[in-house]
């Protein structure tokens, strides 16, 4: 009597092992993903923050002249912001008197903040230089 052949697959052992090897793989995978779309969350949030910055720093001295001190409100549920505004020394190194120009250099640091759980916050700045007989200069004009 001839013996049976042998039939081939897999043992018991050998699919436990590759389940698991699976079950790590599949959980790292899981892993990068998770920290991937915290990343791109992340990122769209300081891309909208740095778009609020923008357009109140633009506005900014168009519908009044610029004042020193610090002011604050909101942009939207999400979004807050701080501005602080003050005066710059003007130096000049080429010998010209920058105290008899008629501008005023001042400094614009502005403050986003958001978040729920965890606060973030993007910081701005920027100088901005006004012409101090603006208004004169348009009051001439009419």
């Amino acid at each position: 009597m001839k013996s049976s052949p042998s039939q081939g697959g897999f043992t018991l052992i050998e699919v436990m092992a590759a389940f698991a090897v699976f079950a790590l793989l599949f959980g790292v995978v899981l892993q990068v993903l998770s920290t991937s779309m915290q990343n791109t969350r992340r990122a769209g949030d300081y891309t909208q923050a740095a778009l609020w910055a923008q357009t109140k720093l633009d506005s900014v001295g168009r519908e009044a002249m610029i004042e020193p001190g610090r002011t604050s409100g909101r942009f939207d549920d999400r979004f807050s912001w701080t501005l602080d505004i003050s005066e710059e020394m003007m130096f000049d190194e080429g010998g010209v008197d920058v105290i008899d120009l008629p501008i005023a250099l001042y400094r614009l640091e502005l403050i986003v903040e958001w978040g729920d759980e965890l606060q973030r916050e993007a910081v701005f700045t920027t100088l901005r230089s006004v012409d101090m007989n603006w208004e004169e200069r348009q009051r001439a004009g009419m």
